[in-house]
């Protein structure tokens, strides 16, 4: 199951972190930033949600989710320029972004090797 994994776990988190901080934010940044830092995060779980379901694009569902982190942590490293979550806020966002982006990392490599070896098994 999905919630078995790691990533979807850290990634489910980290969205239950980040609603009530973006609600949080500036008028002028709540309706635009905020809400699209937590479309994307949403976005990414369900990446991850097709990723682990399928066998035909596993590799591609994964790099895919690994341009929607890099997405997030764009948008949160802009959250903070706008000073619209503080430091500390900063701080344990980019924690545990950098064990989601690990976490993926790692799921690719594993898929990487798996397809790589099942290709090259047919020559």
């Amino acid at each position: 199951m999905v919630q078995d994994l790691t990533v979807f776990q850290k990634t489910y988190d980290f969205l239950l972190w980040l609603k009530p901080v973006a609600q949080k934010f500036a008028k002028a940044h709540k309706y635009g930033l905020g809400i699209e830092i937590e479309n994307e995060t949403v976005r990414l779980l369900k990446k991850i949600i097709e990723a682990n379901l399928s066998r035909s694009k596993k590799e591609e569902l994964i790099e895919e989710s690994l341009v929607v982190y890099e997405i997030i942590r764009t948008l949160v490293r802009l959250s903070k320029d706008y000073k619209q979550i503080s430091v500390r806020q900063y701080e344990f966002a980019s924690k545990n972004l950098v064990e989601i982006g690990n976490l993926l990392g790692g799921w690719r490599r594993k898929f990487s090797k798996n397809f790589q070896a099942a290709g090259n098994s047919g020559k």
